[in-house]
């Protein structure tokens, strides 16, 4: 129990005082002359007599309990992360359905994507897929649930590749970024994750891209996929052939990626198989924790309102024993 004005409690101590002054007062107004009515020694009356002035004091002493303001509290105690922005971007071209991280590239990253989304803290996520476009697939929000079944539905269908095949990895840098930074929180820190398996083929220069994130204070962690040996895409069990009417072939040259991550200050690291693309998530889960904020949340109820009810509740029987009982000649 917590009090907000304690130091009413001290005009407690005038209580006893109090209580000698009313007996004093009974003495000296005591008549010398016997009621008319007989009255036996010990009845009603002469018992509801003395418990008039126990009764006065209970009113006054609940009174400055009531005052002082007791309250009940429950405290508990929470933790709190500062958070970041997180921009997923994921390639999603047709290289994506090689077979080398079975069932293939897109399914193994949507599952270490969904993983990494939950342990992410309180952050805003956004998410992009491209290829030959980049498209919003989540914008960036605190819905975790809505956020982890966008990525979910993620698939070869999502885009068509006739129309939006290829690799602009500078388009799709430059509208996560700008997505970022025209959502930004001061203090907060903003954090782009590319993860590819090709080089840049069409759309804006990914150098251009790279001096933008940089100049904006983003930071950029690229995940290069894949191995440099050739490796065959298949989609859905049947061979993917490209514009050049060849079975598309996929392997990874990662010096582009390297200069991009390098021009933007960030990070690169490469996954040959499962279990390095694994490491890198674990990695990038650790990164994304920020320190944590400590804070007490107080809840309190007031009892005010219930000592209230008594001390009503004495003064009504207080006025019924003075003015029905003691003062009412007895029949």
């Amino acid at each position: 129990m917590e009090l907000s004005n304690p130091n009413v409690l001290w005009f407690l101590l005038f209580v006893p005082l109090l209580a000698i002054l009313r007996r004093r007062q009974e003495a000296r107004c005591a008549v010398s002359f016997p009621p008319l009515q007989y009255s036996q020694a010990g009845s009603g009356r002469t018992i509801w007599g003395r418990a008039l002035v126990p009764l006065e004091l209970l009113v006054v002493a609940s009174t400055i309990v009531a005052l002082a303001g007791p309250s009940s509290s429950i405290r508990m105690q929470s933790l709190e992360e500062n958070g970041l922005d997180l921009a997923l971007v994921l390639d999603v071209s047709a290289s994506m359905q090689a077979a080398d991280f079975p069932p293939n590239r897109l399914e193994v990253l949507k599952q270490l994507a969904s993983e990494l989304l939950l342990q992410s803290g309180p952050n805003r996520v956004a998410v992009y897929a491209f290829a030959g476009h980049t498209f919003t697939q989540s914008p960036l929000t605190s819905d975790r649930s809505s956020v982890l079944a966008l990525v979910d539905s993620l698939a070869y269908e999502s885009i068509h590749h006739g129309r939006s095949g290829g690799t602009a990895l500078g388009d799709a840098l430059l509208i996560a970024g700008d997505a970022l930074v025209s959502n930004r929180i001061e203090d907060r820190d903003q954090v782009l994750v590319l993860i590819t398996d090709g080089e840049s083929n069409m759309g804006a220069d990914p150098m251009l891209a790279a001096r933008f994130i940089r100049s904006e204070g983003l930071r950029l962690h690229v995940i290069g996929v894949g191995g440099p040996d050739p490796v065959k895409v298949y989609v859905h069990g049947e061979p993917f052939i490209n514009t050049e009417d060849e079975h598309l072939e996929t392997s990874l040259d990662d010096t582009e990626l390297r200069e991009i991550a390098d021009a933007a200050g960030g990070t690169y690291r490469r996954a040959e198989n499962i279990e390095a693309l694994q490491a890198i998530f674990t990695d990038l889960a650790r990164l994304q924790k920020t320190p944590l904020e400590t804070s007490q949340l107080v809840m309190r109820s007031p009892m005010t309102p219930g000592i209230a009810g008594i001390v009503l509740c004495l003064v009504i029987g207080w006025m019924w024993l003075d003015a029905m009982i003691l003062r009412r000649p007895w029949r």
